[in-house]
Order: structure tokens, then sequence, then C-alpha cells
């Protein structure tokens, strides 16, 4: 991934934990950014792989992350 959008990624999700969104909120603007670089993919059956991962519900993913922690 290009530096750039790398430094444009953390400034927005700066900007957003500073501007009172919810991690839900934080977390749907993560899957978009993601959705719009599995489209940037070349290959077919990679991209299709990319997109289905970022099609996580967000229940799903806390329910993940709060299982991990314990």
């Amino acid at each position: 991934m290009n530096q750039k959008w790398v430094f444009l990624f953390v400034n927005i999700l700066i900007v957003l934990l500073f501007s009172g969104c919810t991690s839900e909120q934080i977390f749907a603007t993560g899957q978009a950014y993601q959705r719009n670089q599995c489209i940037k993919v070349a290959d077919q059956d990679a991209s299709s792989q990319c997109l289905n991962r970022s099609n996580t519900r967000y229940d799903d993913y806390k329910y993940e992350v709060d299982k991990a922690n314990k």
C-alpha cells in the first residue's frame, strides 16, 4: 500500500476518533476503505476474497475481539 494512502487513512481515523464517532462508525469507515482497496485488486478471485472479508458485520467483529481479549 502506498505510504501516502496509509498516512491519509491514519489521519482520517484520528479525526474520527476525536470527533466523537462511535467505534461502529469507525469500523464502517475502515470497511469502506478496505472495499475500495479490494476493488483495485486485478486478480478477480483475490478481489472477491478480499470483498468477502470486508463484509464482516460489526457485531461479529466485536464478538471476536471480546472473545480474543478474554
